[in-house]
């Protein structure tokens, strides 16, 4: 057994000194050879420890539309009735960035009609909290003019259409708390106006 090991290194060897001393174009298809097998090997040793498919070597095809229809519902004019629209909008992965993007739609008002005084003041999100299927925003309000009226009724038809579109769109909030700096219950526009 040993004499037979020690035969096949020695063919190896000699095998090598053929190589070497031949002529450079067999010693260069022999370093290209090795070469590339310890770049593949080197290649292979790298998908191993980071755990990843050898074969996925090239990124997975785009999708070509990643919008969603949804429906967004909308305070109307009249600071009593509720506007519905369908809109299409690019996936949010995350349930924060998601609300952030209902909130703005439902605050900026429709895209046909001209509902944007409804919400008289500017808002901004503080913080979301998602809880046992509450929605918890706290809101950050930057007051407008003292000459600007709000629509009799228009808060609570805001809340009652961002509720609306939230609970809708995402199936794991039941219902939507909305807090101006960590207060709930405040009247939002008649603070904004008394600031």
């Amino acid at each position: 057994m040993i004499e037979h090991i020690i035969k096949n290194i020695r063919e190896r060897i000699l095998g090598y000194r053929r190589i070497v001393s031949s002529d450079s174009i067999e010693r260069n298809r022999f370093l290209i050879l090795f070469i590339s097998f310890l770049f593949v090997f080197d290649y292979l040793v790298f998908c191993y420890h980071t755990e990843k498919n050898p074969f996925d070597i090239f990124p997975s095809m785009p999708v070509l539309d990643d919008k969603k229809l949804i429906n967004v519902y909308l305070p109307d004019l009249d600071g009593k009735s509720i506007l519905k629209e369908s809109r299409r909008v690019s996936i949010v992965d995350n349930g924060e960035g998601f609300i952030r993007l209902l909130f703005k739609m439902v605050v900026k008002g429709s895209y046909f009609e001209n509902t944007s005084a409804v919400v008289p003041v500017d808002i901004a999100i503080r913080r979301i909290w998602i809880y046992n299927g509450t929605c918890i925003i706290d809101l950050m309000l930057a007051t407008l003019d003292d000459n600007v009226d709000s629509i009799p009724g228009s808060e609570k038809t805001f809340r009652e259409a961002l509720e609306k579109t939230i609970v809708e769109n995402i199936p794991s909030v039941k219902r939507v708390v909305i807090l101006e700096r960590g207060i709930p219950g405040k009247n939002v526009w008649e603070m904004a106006q008394s600031n």
